[in-house]
Order: C-alpha cells, then structure tokens, then sequence
C-alpha cells in the first residue's frame, strides 16, 4: 500500500494511553487527574441566538477569519487586559490553541528551521512542530527555575542563548506553564523579548492559562513587553477561561502586520470555526471579571488542598491547573503512572512533557472537585510509599 507522508517521529496522544489503562484496570471509581480541566461549571450555556445580535445565523458559515462580533469582544477583552487597544483585524479564531499555534508555524517555519521550546512543555508542542516541517528544540528551564536549590544560579537567558542556532525561527512558551505550575515574571519575559530582539526571532507565546496566575502581580501577556508586540503571536483559549473545551475555540493575536498572511493560511487547515461554537465564545466572554477572579481563587485552593495531602515532592505551584510530581527517588516515572492507574487514578508520564522528564508525572488538581481530589492524592501518596519494585 502506499506510504504516510505524515513525520514518523510524531508520538501518540499520551492522555489515550492514560485512559486505556484506566480502562484495563477496571476500577470502580476511577479519578482521572490526567486531563487538564477543571470541575468548575462552563461559563456558557447554549440557547437559540436571534441574528440580529450576532450577525450570523448558526446553520450559516463563519467569515475564516471569525464572526466579526466575536473579535470585536475579543478585542475589547484583549485591550483591557493589555491596557492598549487591540485592533479586531488582528484577532483570529482557530480551533483551540493547539490550531492556533499550528497556524503560526506553519506561516513562519520553512522545512528544518529550528524552534526553541522552553521545557517541560505543553505536551502538543513538540509534535506540531514536526508536523509543520520543523526541528523542535527542547531547551529546559522550568524545572531549574522552580527548584530553590538550583534557581538562584540557573541564567535562564544563557541557557536559551545557548541554544540558539542559524536555523532557530522561534521561541515558544507557555506561561504560566503547564505542567509545573512555575510563572515567569516581567523581567524574565523581558530578558526573552531582548533576546529574540537580538537575534531577530519570533515568539509564540501560548496564554492558554492567563485566568490562571496565582501571583500578586497577576498575568502578563508576553506581547505587553516593551518591543514584543512586534514579534509576539500570542495565543489563546477559551477551554480553561471559561470552561468550555467541548467548543474548541482558541484565538490569536498576531503581530501588526502579520494577520492577513495567518487568515490566508487558515482556511487551508479548517475552513472556519463552528459557528455554533464561536456563539458560546461570544456567551462566555460576558462572564464578569469577579466570576473569573472566584474561579481563579478556587484553582488556587484545590492547588492548596492538594499540595497539603501530597507526600510526594512536587512542583511548587504560581500559576495554571497542575503540579509536577517529583519520581526521581521513587526510580521509575512511567511505572508509577502504571501503579496509580491500578488503583484508578490518572496521571500523565513526564516524558510527555520533555525528553529529560522520565522521572516525573504531572497531576491536575481542578479536574474533579476538591475532596475527589484528595481521595486520588491518598491513593498516589500509598503508592509512592510502596516504592518501585
């Protein structure tokens, strides 16, 4: 038969693999903490729309580009977080963040150029730059920044830097990150913006938990830095926001400039998103900044709860919806992964998130509610006692 042209060193989906032990194992009262969600109820509910509030019917296609209405209250949300105007013309509505992200590279990657992805990382990240004919090229910093016996010595640029080579096109980021919880702060995105200012690079800046930064300063968009507008698609989603993942809406906010060159690519992806799917968008972003601020306290007491009940060493938690577990004295990061699936718990294996993380495992706090979550922790902190055999 004829062959795939799809890059072989594409991996599958490790949250499948979660599921299908989950599954083997049979176990009453499985508690999957692998997924990245969150318990809390969607900030949108369906309803039958009249056309005239939204300009668009829903059996009717959206523009490639988006529902005008929609981008407008994008903007308008996108400027009051950023304290500047956003030109709607710059927004575009994707497929989550993950087609966001897909659509960048895609623009700006030619067959073999380099990108930089600080590490551990979204566990997509890699792939989808295979996918788009690129080199992806781990540089690890999240796991030194977070660690207080390694973060005052560990140069977060030279470490970048250093990786930085005649093919490199871009830096990507997601901040807060997931999966160890850490938050770069303004002069670190700083230095990164001058860095990619030196050596004439984009940055492709993935904000899918902005409503999650649990710092006092709170959520920096990388794109507000002084010179990094320019050079900064920045990325977004609705699915941990607003709590609507089912609709696969994402957004991006491209450079001045560079919007026109994405919506020409898009449709060549996806022709458009849902119409159906951008109206809950468009529902959504009427949630009042104090329901979202609740919400965010709430992340950031299950993150307490948990941390709490954890027996385990783990990431220190500023931002986003999961902690890193810390396997390296149990022996084996992907054994235990297997042992809590055994007791009906899901956990993803590090390595997902990095070559160098075989001995970790990332943990969701907000994916059930908190005692739920408790009881999982229970069940781990059993297993990590037990050892590796």
């Amino acid at each position: 038969m004829p062959s795939f042209g799809t890059p072989t060193d594409l991996s599958p989906s490790p949250l499948a693999a979660v599921e299908r032990l989950l599954r083997a194992r049979g176990h009453r009262t499985p508690i999957g903490l692998h997924q990245e969600k969150t318990a809390f109820p969607p900030c949108a509910e369906p309803r039958v729309w009249e056309r005239a509030e939204f300009g668009i019917a829903p059996h009717e296609p959206a523009p490639p580009a988006g529902v005008p209405a929609l981008r407008e209250r994008l903007a308008a949300v996108a400027g009051a977080r950023r304290g500047t105007a956003v030109d709607p013309d710059r927004i575009l509505l994707t497929a989550g963040a993950t087609h966001a992200v897909a659509v960048v590279l895609h623009a700006i990657l030619r067959p073999g150029d380099d990108v930089l992805i600080l590490s551990p990382q979204w566990l997509s990240a890699t792939g989808l730059v295979h996918a788009a004919g690129g080199v992806p090229r781990e540089v690890p910093v999240f796991l030194e920044l977070s660690d207080p016996a390694t973060a005052p010595g560990f140069g977060l640029v030279p470490a970048v830097e250093a990786a930085v080579g005649p093919r490199t096109r871009a830096i990507y980021l997601n901040n807060p990150n997931n999966p160890t919880g850490h938050r770069l702060d303004a002069a670190q995105l700083a230095a990164l913006v001058d860095l990619a200012e030196r050596h004439d690079l984009w940055l492709i800046a993935d904000n899918a938990y902005e409503n999650y930064d649990f710092s006092a300063d709170g959520f920096r968009d990388t794109a507000t830095v002084d010179g990094a507008d320019a050079r900064t698609f920045a990325v977004h989603s609705c699915s941990k926001t607003y709590v609507i993942p089912g609709a696969r809406v994402g957004y991006l906010i491209s450079p001045p400039g560079c919007a026109e060159t994405l919506v020409k690519r898009s449709p060549h992806t996806l022709r458009s998103v849902s119409t159906v799917a951008q109206f809950a968008a468009f529902e959504a972003l009427s949630t009042s900044p104090g329901e979202l601020a609740a919400r965010r306290r709430l992340a950031a007491d299950a993150y307490r709860l948990a941390a709490e009940a954890l027996e385990i060493p783990h990431t220190a938690v500023a931002g986003g919806l999961s902690t890193f577990l810390d396997l390296r004295a149990y022996g084996d990061g992907e054994e235990f992964v297997r042992r809590c699936a055994e007791q009906g718990v899901g956990l993803v294996p590090g390595r997902a998130f990095g070559e160098h993380c075989a001995a970790w495992a990332r943990l969701c706090f907000t994916a059930a509610p908190p005692q739920t979550v408790l009881e999982a922790v229970h069940r781990i902190n059993k297993v990590y006692g037990k050892g590796a055999s």
